[in-house]
């Protein structure tokens, strides 16, 4: 489990991934995460557009349930964030895992989302 990410300006900060459902409706009432996760997990592989905000926000979501109490607004969270769609995958993963475990679908499809591709995957998806 992640529980510490590094900021660019080199701080260490504690994360928590996994949420409550309360946290959760909390989440996506102020629109960090989607009204429906299994919704937006299904296409995930497919539509990864749809998923983007909810990957960006979910490092943000694991920061303020780890810091209930933070004074650092998310602007200025994500001004000290590098973008890494892998961390924030990995956080996303951990966070919904609870919902997905009867499906890993979802998180499979999400993990090729996000995936780096070489230029052997490439050339692979060019000539189907």
């Amino acid at each position: 489990m992640i529980d510490e990410i590094t900021l660019n300006n080199g701080e260490k900060v504690r994360i928590k991934p996994k949420i409550s459902i309360k946290a959760l409706r909390v989440f996506q009432d102020k629109g960090l995460l989607p009204e429906s996760l299994l919704q937006a997990f299904v296409g995930a592989d497919k539509e990864p557009k749809k998923m983007e905000p909810y990957l960006i926000n979910s490092t943000w979501i694991a920061y303020l349930n780890a810091n209930p109490d933070t004074k650092m607004s998310q602007d200025d969270f994500e001004d000290k964030l590098d973008l890494d769609f892998e961390q924030s995958g990995k956080i996303l993963t951990e966070m919904i895992s609870g919902s997905t475990k009867a499906d890993a679908r979802f998180a499979n499809g999400f993990k090729r989302s996000t995936k780096k591709e070489n230029g052997k995957d490439r050339k692979r998806k060019h000539r189907k």
